[in-house]
């Protein structure tokens, strides 16, 4: 044996050693490391020629690497849309001109209903134009309001694809709907007077936020259900209430935001007068700022954010493990998904018939609390999230067993301003389940004629799955924050499946349910359900 050094750095080496004659010496050679080999043979030699020859694998710059993953992730996005929707409609009882050429009728030298109207264009003043042509009836018994809508809906839509195996589809959305109705009655000198209008609009909002930064704090008994975003929700208040206060002063310099207009004393609760712990104009934007984590100082105080403040949501999915040959080795493939929206929405709003403006745009209308009353009449407020998976993990074996992992997470936050109070319902899930397939398994049955064998995949599923719910409500003039619902619930099901034939199905299934209340209003309950299930197919 004899070492030999070559200083190659790799082992897939070539090793030759020729005698003086040139015939090739046979021998063994045995890789040690990179740069040394041993070379072993049954004679002795002198005057030898020792040739190694190393593959070595070209090393690629690193500047050149990240360079093409970079490019590779500019080029990733593999498609932009967006789609805005306006649509409008109206409606106009009591319209009195017959439908001729065109769809058109000519009333006092002027088309009724119009060129626009006839090609889809609507118009806020169509009602007031059509009493100003004499278009309605002068019938005092008509009671039905007008109406007129508006829809307005912006989608943008993404796919992006950094490397192969990594899929984002990315999407953001804004909703607004926009119902107007209001009266045209004639008196009995047949004329429609604007005071017997009763003009009210009503609608919904919604738009696609993030407020991943507030799903995870830890909301227990230890802590007595503080929720630290909660918190923040009130020190926004005050800031809002400074805001709104300082916008007002410099359109109505004669407003003392410091003073209480009833007793004249100084308020010392820090907020502004006009606008205070309960003002609607103060929770809504400082609502929005606690749970999306956005500056009480600069967050849009308007009632509907704009199209600007639209967030993105994301699904993500990754199969790239099964790419690499040491997991091909193990694994039929790998599924990896993870799914995030949130919504911030107005179920409904109305317009506040309380709500009037002087001449310079200002109202000086207070509620029985002291607060300057809105133009809308909004009961609640929600931010809707949804982990839908926060982690799912698909694998299949190639040993026909298949497994999941899955962990899911939700919360609805609701802000009710007529009771002055946050709901706050949250829903926490694990799920873990295996399943294995035997091939072929016979199953004998005996008939009258003798018996029948039947051949089939066996199918053998276990899930386990731990969910917890939890609702707290926190009240804003109390203070306290309690649980009102709650429970814990595991359970554990397996089901076993096999095809009798092409059109018979078979399952045996057992599952055990176990509840453990949140609150102490109820009782821990347990059930358990087995049985099965024979499921046949008229059509193939």
């Amino acid at each position: 044996m004899r070492p030999l050094v070559h200083n190659l750095k790799t082992k897939d080496v070539k090793v030759i050693i020729t005698r003086k004659d040139g015939t090739e010496l046979k021998g063994n050679v045995e890789i040690i490391s990179d740069n040394r080999v041993n070379f072993t043979t049954g004679e002795a030699v002198e005057g030898t020629l020792v040739t190694i020859e190393g593959r070595v694998p070209k090393k690629r710059n690193p500047m050149t690497v990240s360079g093409e993953y970079m490019l590779r992730a500019i080029m990733g996005i593999r498609s932009i849309s967006m789609t805005y929707t306006s649509s409008q409609g109206q409606y106009l009882p009591g319209f009195l001109p017959e439908s001729r050429f065109l769809g058109q009728s000519r009333v006092n030298n002027v088309s009724a209903p119009g060129l626009p109207f006839m090609l889809g264009f609507s118009d806020r003043r169509f009602f007031d134009k059509a009493v100003e042509n004499g278009w309605l009836t002068t019938d005092t018994l008509l009671n039905t309001p007008a109406i007129y809508n508006n829809r307005r809906d912006l989608s943008i839509r993404s796919v992006v694809e950094p490397f192969p195996g990594l899929k984002i589809d990315i999407n953001a959305d804004r909703r607004f709907l926009e119902n107007e109705s209001s009266y045209y009655t004639a008196d009995y000198n047949g004329n429609f007077p604007d005071s017997t209008r009763n003009r009210v609009i009503s609608g919904n909002f919604s738009i696609s936020v993030i407020s991943w930064g507030t799903a995870f704090e830890k909301i227990s008994k230890d802590n007595n259900y503080v929720s630290a975003t909660f918190e923040n929700f009130k020190k926004n208040a005050v800031i809002i209430s400074g805001r709104r206060a300082e916008a007002r002063q410099e359109a109505d310099p004669g407003y003392d935001p410091d003073i209480d207009p009833e007793t004249g004393l100084p308020l010392t609760d820090g907020f502004r007068s006009g606008y205070g712990k309960t003002s609607r104009e103060v929770l809504i934007p400082a609502f929005y700022a606690a749970y999306t984590i956005s500056d009480p100082e600069k967050v849009d105080l308007s009632t509907f954010p704009s199209a600007f403040r639209m967030m993105p949501n994301w699904r993500i999915t990754f199969d790239g493990f099964s790419k690499f040959e040491f997991v091909q080795k193990v694994f039929r493939s790998i599924n990896i998904t993870h799914q995030y929206r949130s919504v911030y929405q107005i179920g409904s709003y109305t317009t506040n018939l309380n709500y009037f403006v002087d001449g310079n745009g200002i109202n000086n209308i207070r509620d029985l609390q002291k607060n300057f009353i809105q133009q809308y009449e909004i009961n609640t407020l929600t931010v809707s999230e949804q982990f839908s998976p926060m982690i799912n993990v698909d694998m299949n074996w190639k040993s026909n067993l298949t497994s999941r992992f899955e962990w899911r997470k939700s919360r609805t936050i609701s802000l009710n301003l007529t009771g002055n109070q946050v709901t706050d319902s949250r829903i926490n899930e694990l799920v873990v389940g295996a399943g294995y397939r035997f091939d072929d398994v016979q199953i004998v049955l005996k008939t009258g004629g003798g018996q029948k064998t039947l051949k089939s995949d066996l199918n053998l599923r276990l899930d386990l799955s731990l969910r917890d719910n939890k609702t707290v409500a926190r009240k804003l003039i109390e203070d306290v924050n309690q649980p009102v619902a709650g429970i814990k619930v595991m359970t554990v099901g397996a089901t076993a499946d096999y095809v009798l034939s092409d059109r018979f199905n078979l399952q045996i299934f057992a599952d055990h349910t176990m509840n453990n209340p949140f609150v102490a209003n109820t009782f821990p309950t347990s059930n358990t359900n087995f049985g099965f299930s024979l499921k046949f197919t008229l059509a193939q």
